[in-house]
């Protein structure tokens, strides 16, 4: 992998200062690494993971900066299979240079902070995102990211991001595009859903879960709460759609984030748009 490194090495988002720590450990947040493994079956991870392209590297880099004032660290990467196709590559790298910009600015500003001079954690900044393969088939390279951000205090928060790659057309799309609206989906998958939800629950919990009007133990809306991808146990169509589920939306900051992964149904089949339906397998 083709990697850029700037800066000294600095424990990855570890920003620990007089103000803000906290006690309480932050829940290990699953990386796009992490949700790109192997078809684990029935309910199991949406995302497989695939081969590097003997053609292409991937991409990673990371800039350190900073210390007894504040620390900074940012971080963007993406496998060789993104690495091989151009037109993403410049999406990306556009993507990647506005986020350093951005973030690089706020730990600029919060450098010049002097009412917090005292607290190292308030005036660091960090941001890493990692995209990865969730799967590769003949026209379609399906890919999530997940993106951690750190703003100062006790801990960061990792939310995701999705596309699905037409090598046909040359066109990025988001997932949850590919279904002709958020409700139809939702209708089609509320109940297996929320079962699959609870069963994760109650697996963090250590219990069974009732529910009740609490958004911890409710059964949320699945678009609106997740980021919809698309993965393939086949390997011939997208067979199973995953949701991923950050922190807050599904359950306290301590259980950290959620992935609740169900197969192409026809019920589900038919909330596809007629234009992509071909891309898709009932399973």
């Amino acid at each position: 992998m083709k990697s850029v490194l700037i800066g000294t090495a600095l424990a990855p988002f570890l920003f620990l200062g007089g103000c803000g720590s906290s006690s309480e450990a932050p829940p290990e947040a699953p990386t796009a690494s992490a949700v790109a493994t192997a078809d684990a079956g029935e309910g199991g991870p949406t995302a497989e993971a695939t081969a590097d392209s003997a053609d292409a590297e991937g991409f990673s880099q990371k800039v350190e900066a900073g210390g007894n004032t504040g620390r900074f660290q940012f971080e963007y990467s993406w496998p060789a299979q993104v690495s091989a196709i151009a037109p993403l590559v410049a999406r990306f790298d556009a993507e990647r240079e506005a986020a350093y910009a951005k973030w690089r600015g706020e730990w600029d500003e919060a450098q010049k902070d002097t009412v917090m001079a005292d607290c190292i954690s308030c005036r660091s900044r960090g941001y890493d995102k990692e995209w990865s393969v969730v799967t590769d088939l003949p026209r379609y390279l399906s890919l999530s990211a997940s993106v951690y951000s750190y703003t100062g205090g006790a801990h960061g928060g990792t939310v995701y991001d999705a596309l699905v790659w037409d090598r046909e057309k040359e066109v990025a799309i988001k997932p949850i595009e590919m279904f002709r609206n958020a409700q139809v989906l939702d209708a089609a998958v509320q109940d297996d859903f929320c079962d699959q939800l609870d069963k994760a629950r109650a697996r963090k919990r250590g219990g069974p879960v009732k529910r009740s009007d609490d958004p911890f133990y409710d059964c949320i809306a699945p678009v609106a709460n997740s980021t919809v991808i698309l993965g393939s146990a086949g390997k011939q169509g997208f067979d199973r759609v995953g949701f991923l589920i950050p922190a807050y939306n599904a359950g306290p900051y301590s259980e950290g984030t959620y992935e609740v992964t169900l197969p192409v149904t026809p019920a589900l089949l038919d909330t596809v748009k007629p234009e992509y339906a071909r891309a898709f397998q009932v399973r």
